[in-house]
Formats: C-alpha cells, sequence, structure tokens
C-alpha cells in the first residue's frame, strides 16, 4: 500500500465522495454543523443526504444538490469547482478521458461490494506474488457490468507486469496503469448487464511480481463494505513476526494498530470485520 493520498490529491485524482470527507474533515466541522451553514445560505440538506454524500452512498446529481455541491466548495475552503468537476470528469462507465490524472473506475458509485475475501499467499522468499480475491457485488442501478480492480503497487514493482486474472464469472477488459500513483486498474467484465438490486459473485488472482519482502496487505474501501475477510497464508520457510490488524482513513498519515494476530496450525493469519467505513483495512506483519 502506498502512502494515501492528500486532501489536495484527492480533489485531482478523486473519488467525489473522500475528497469531500477530507475536506470536511480539514475544516473539522461536524455534518450538522455544516447542514446549518448551509441553511443560512439558503440550501437545505438532510443531514442523512450529507452522510450519503461523504460516504459515497449516493452522489449528488440533481440541479439542486450540485448547487449545494457549489456551496460546500465555499464553505469548505476548497478551490472553486474542485467538487463539482469530480462529479462530471468520468463518463458514464467510469472511464475517464484522460489517463493518468484520475484513474478509471475511482468516481462510480454504480456497484456496492457486499463482500470481499481476499487471500493472500506469501512465498518461502517472503513475497506476496499471489492473491486470490472472491467477492460479493449488488448493482445500485440496472446495466452495471463490470468491476474496477484497483491495486496499489510498492515503489519497485514493475507495473506492467502487474496483472488481474479473471477465474469466475468474469473476463478481462481495458487495464490503465499510473506510475506516478503506483496504481494498476484492470476492468472485469462480467457475463451480462446486471439489473438493480441483482448481486453477482465472481472471483478473480492478482499477480504481483514484486522482489522486495512483503509486510501487509490491505483492503481499500471506496464507500462502505458490508463483510470483509483477509488470509494471509506463510510458507513455512518464512514465518513472520507481530502479525496484527490495522485501520487507516485517506486523511490519516500512519495507520493504526488495532487487533494482535496469532499464526494458526496452517502458518496463516486471518481477519473478518464487519461494517467497514474507513478506506483501508489491512493485516500487517514483521520480519524477524
Amino acid at each position: 500500500m502506498t502512502t494515501t493520498p492528500s486532501l489536495e490529491a484527492l480533489l485531482r485524482i478523486g473519488p467525489f465522495h473522500s475528497a469531500l470527507r477530507a475536506a470536511i474533515r480539514r475544516r473539522g466541522l461536524t455534518l450538522e454543523r455544516l447542514r446549518l451553514r448551509l441553511a443560512q445560505q439558503d440550501v437545505a440538506v438532510a443531514l442523512s443526504t450529507l452522510s450519503d454524500w461523504q460516504q459515497g452512498r449516493v452522489r449528488p446529481v440533481s440541479p439542486k444538490s450540485l448547487r449545494a455541491v457549489s456551496v460546500l466548495e465555499d464553505l469548505l475552503e476548497v478551490p472553486s469547482r474542485s467538487l463539482l468537476t469530480l462529479l462530471e470528469r468520468s463518463d458514464p462507465s467510469g472511464w475517464p478521458d484522460v489517463v493518468p490524472g484520475m484513474m478509471p473506475g475511482f468516481n462510480t458509485n454504480d456497484l456496492e461490494i457486499v463482500s470481499r475475501h481476499d487471500r493472500v499467499f506469501v512465498d518461502a522468499e517472503r513475497h506476496a506474488s499471489r492473491i486470490h480475491v472472491s467477492m460479493v457485488a449488488r448493482a445500485r442501478q440496472d446495466g452495471v457490468d463490470r468491476f474496477y480492480a484497483h491495486y496499489f503497487c510498492d515503489d519497485a514493482v514493475h507495473m506492467s507486469e502487474v496483472r488481474h486474472e479473471p477465474i469466475r464469472n468474469c473476463r478481462a477488459g481495458r487495464a490503465a496503469r499510473n506510475e506516478a500513483e503506483h496504481v494498476t486498474v484492470d476492468e472485469l467484465l462480467f457475463d451480462r448487464p446486471l439489473a438493480a438490486g441483482e448481486t453477482w459473485v465472481f472471483e478473480f488472482v492478482i499477480h504481483d511480481p514484486t522482489l522486495l519482502d512483503s509486510f501487509e496487505h490491505a483492503q481499500g474501501v471506496r464507500c462502505f463494505l458490508a463483510q470483509s475477510l483477509i488470509e494471509v497464508h506463510f510458507d513455512p520457510a518464512a514465518l513472520p513476526a507481530d502479525p496484527h490488524v490495522y485501520l487507516q482513513d485517506w486523511q490519516e498519515a500512519e495507520p493504526h494498530r488495532t487487533i494482535d494476530l496469532a499464526l494458526d496450525h496452517t502458518n496463516s493469519v486471518h481477519h473478518f470485520e464487519t461494517n467497514v467505513s474507513v478506506n483501508w483495512i489491512g493485516i500487517r506483519w514483521k520480519w524477524a
């Protein structure tokens, strides 16, 4: 995982809800206080709506909502049209016209991730070169037919060699690489478009050719994740020390430790979490 973006970076690359949340936190305003300040500008926005916007559950799209976002930019002291531009930049598929600058899929909100299960395999050389991912997703609207698989690489990785291999109920689409941000994106296309509310189960494997020692694995949470499961399997020739769970939000410079873990009889650790709303949840370890 790379260093999490600053507010300035989020205003440039998105997604909208993360930039909004970071701006609110930097100003030190509660949502209720922000609602009252909007009301003073003759802009009525429900507290639940502001919460949905910053969590990514709902995107402001109506003229009334877009006017509220414009007023928010002034109240939050961010550059004019910076938040509005994030809402406008991607096409309906989420694939922007310019890459890099904004990575594909960062600003889409048409697919809810219900469950994600990552199985990380660390080999005898201490490399986490293979990650098996199983997901359950639910369409928020009719016609959703793809998932954007984002992967944050270590600085030393040759990103052209990182790939997502479709395993079940998906196939490879377009791909993009952002060398400056060390991010890869691969489209995983479903067999057919989904209806609103329909769920889809799919699996893929991430192949990461890094030759550096691995010391963590994290799931990025764009808005909300109902179920998160991370398993890390260690080769008997490379057993870690001090495995533990950590959480980190976009505005935090460093992750914070939450739960200590212990290796089981298969030389593995795991962590299961529900109702995840922080931006990163992961497992970290050391090497003796």
